[in-house]
C-alpha cells in the first residue's frame, strides 16, 4: 500500500472566516487520505472564529514567525545564486509597488523557513492558495530546494498587479484558476502564459450535503440576504440605494447583512441616513451554521459586486455558488467570471455593477413572480451540481498536485 501523499498548503491568513471555499477543499483532501500541513503567511488570527466544519485544520496549522535568520543562512549556503537571484527578481518586478516589495522582502526568511519545515516533514508537493504572497513564498522556497509547487489564482491576486506572476506561475508545476475569465486574463496579460496549460477548476460546494429549498421565495416578509465582507469591491452601498428605490413596492421586506469589514461603520451610518435602519440588520460575522440557516430562509440572495480600488474585484463570488446550492434566487453583477455562474434570466439575474436602479428592478422582479424565481434557482442549483461540485473538483485538484497518484481515485 502506497504511503499517503503529503501536501503543504500556504495561505495568507488563518483562520479567516470568509475563506470557506479554501477550507472545504482542504477538509476534502484530508477525507481523501492526504496528509496535510497548513502554513499561513500572516500571524495567527486569534480574533477570528474557525467554522465548525474546518476545525480539523487547526491541528495542522503551523505558525512560523518572520524572524528566521537560520533558514535564510541555510538557503544561501545551499543555493546562493538561486535565492539571491529570486530576491533580486522580486525587487525589480515590484519596483513600482513599494508596499508589496517591502512585504515581500519581509516574507523572505519566513518563506525559506516554510520550505525547510515542509521538507523536513516530508511534503511531496506545496500548494499556494492565491497568486500573491502565498505564491511568492512557494516560489522562493522552491528556488531554495523545496518541493514542486502549484498555485490557485482567484481574483484580486490576479487583477491588482501582474508583477512577478510570470516568474511565480512560470516555475510552478501546475496553475489553476477558478474561472475561464481568470485564465483568459492570465494568458492575455502575463508573459509566458499564452501557451501555458492553465486548469480552470471552479470553487466548489458540497452539493450532496445541501438540501435544496423547494418553496418559492417568501414575500411576507421578503427577506433579502447579503453575505460577505463589508468592503468597497462588494458594492453594498449600491444595495442600500436599491432598497430606497424599490421602497414600499417590496411590501413587507427586511434585509440582513452578514459579514464585517472596513466599511461596516460607514454602511451603518448610510443605512440610518437613508431611513433604512429599522429594516436593515447588520448581523456581523456569523458561524457557518448560522449562515446556512440564513440561506435557507432567504427570499433572494444579493452580491452587488463592483470593481474596487486598484482593480480589486470578484472572481466568482462563493456566496452566489452557495445561494444556488440552497436553491435560492440570486442577483449579482456582470463582472469578471460571474456570468460563468449566473446566466441572466436562466440561473439568476445579472445587473450592471454600480447600477442601483437595475438592482432595484431585479429585486422587484423576484418579488413579483416568486414561482419564476424558484425555477431560476432550480436551474442554478443544477448548474452548480454540474460544474461547482466539491467532490469532483477536489479530485481534479489532487490530480494536479499528485499526477502519478490521485488519492481521491484510489
Amino acid at each position: 500500500m502506497n504511503p499517503a501523499p503529503k501536501l503543504a498548503v500556504i495561505v495568507t491568513e488563518f483562520p479567516k472566516s470568509t475563506e470557506t471555499f479554501i477550507y472545504r477543499d482542504l477538509v476534502t483532501f484530508l477525507e481523501a487520505g492526504v496528509e496535510l500541513r497548513l502554513y499561513h503567511v500572516a500571524p495567527y488570527r486569534a480574533q477570528q472564529t474557525l467554522h465548525g466544519f474546518a476545525r480539523p485544520l487547526a491541528a495542522r496549522a503551523v505558525d512560523l514567525g518572520f524572524w528566521q535568520p537560520a533558514a535564510l543562512l541555510r538557503a544561501l549556503a545551499r543555493r546562493p545564486r538561486a535565492v539571491i537571484g529570486g530576491i533580486a527578481r522580486m525587487l525589480w518586478a515590484y519596483r513600482a509597488h513599494p508596499k508589496i516589495a517591502a512585504k515581500s522582502i519581509a516574507l523572505v526568511p519566513k518563506a525559506l523557513a516554510i520550505a525547510d519545515d515542509a521538507r523536513t516533514w516530508g511534503a511531496t508537493h506545496v500548494h499556494a492558495e492565491f497568486a500573491g504572497h502565498p505564491a511568492t513564498a512557494a516560489w522562493l522556497g522552491h528556488r531554495a530546494g523545496g518541493a514542486p509547487y502549484s498555485v490557485s489564482c482567484r481574483a484580486h491576486d490576479l487583477f491588482r498587479t501582474q508583477a512577478l506572476l510570470g516568474d511565480k506561475l512560470g516555475e510552478a508545476q501546475a496553475v489553476r484558476t477558478v474561472s475561464d475569465f481568470g485564465r483568459a486574463f492570465l494568458q492575455r496579460t502575463v508573459p509566458g502564459m499564452a501557451a501555458r496549460d492553465i486548469q480552470v477548476i471552479h470553487s466548489s460546494v458540497d452539493v450532496a450535503r445541501i438540501s435544496p429549498v423547494e418553496t418559492p421565495p417568501s414575500t411576507t416578509p421578503f427577506h433579502i440576504l447579503y453575505v460577505g465582507a463589508l468592503e468597497p469591491k462588494k458594492g453594498v452601498g449600491h444595495l442600500l440605494d436599491a432598497l430606497v428605490i424599490a421602497g414600499n413596492r417590496l411590501g413587507d421586506w427586511r434585509c440582513t447583512l452578514i459579514g464585517h469589514g472596513p466599511d461596516a461603520d460607514a454602511l451603518r451610518a448610510r443605512a440610518a441616513a437613508l431611513g433604512l435602519g429599522d429594516r436593515v440588520r447588520f448581523a456581523g460575522m456569523q458561524p457557518f451554521e448560522a449562515v446556512a440557516e440564513a440561506y435557507a430562509t432567504a427570499s433572494v440572495c444579493v452580491a452587488p459586486s463592483v470593481i474596487g480600488p486598484n482593480g480589486r474585484q470578484e472572481g466568482i463570488p462563493n456566496v452566489m455558488i452557495e445561494a444556488l446550492a440552497y436553491q435560492r434566487p440570486a442577483i449579482t453583477t456582470a463582472i469578471s467570471g460571474i456570468p460563468e455562474l449566473i446566466r441572466d434570466g436562466d440561473t439568476g439575474l445579472l445587473v450592471p455593477p454600480g447600477d442601483a436602479g437595475a438592482l432595484a428592478a431585479a429585486l422587484l422582479r423576484v418579488h413579483a413572480d416568486p414561482a419564476a424565481a424558484l425555477d431560476m434557482a432550480r436551474r442554478g442549483r443544477a448548474h452548480v451540481a454540474n460544474e461547482f461540485d466539491l467532490a469532483v473538483n477536489a479530485r481534479r485538484q489532487l490530480a494536479l498536485f499528485f499526477p502519478e497518484t490521485t488519492p481521491a481515485a484510489q
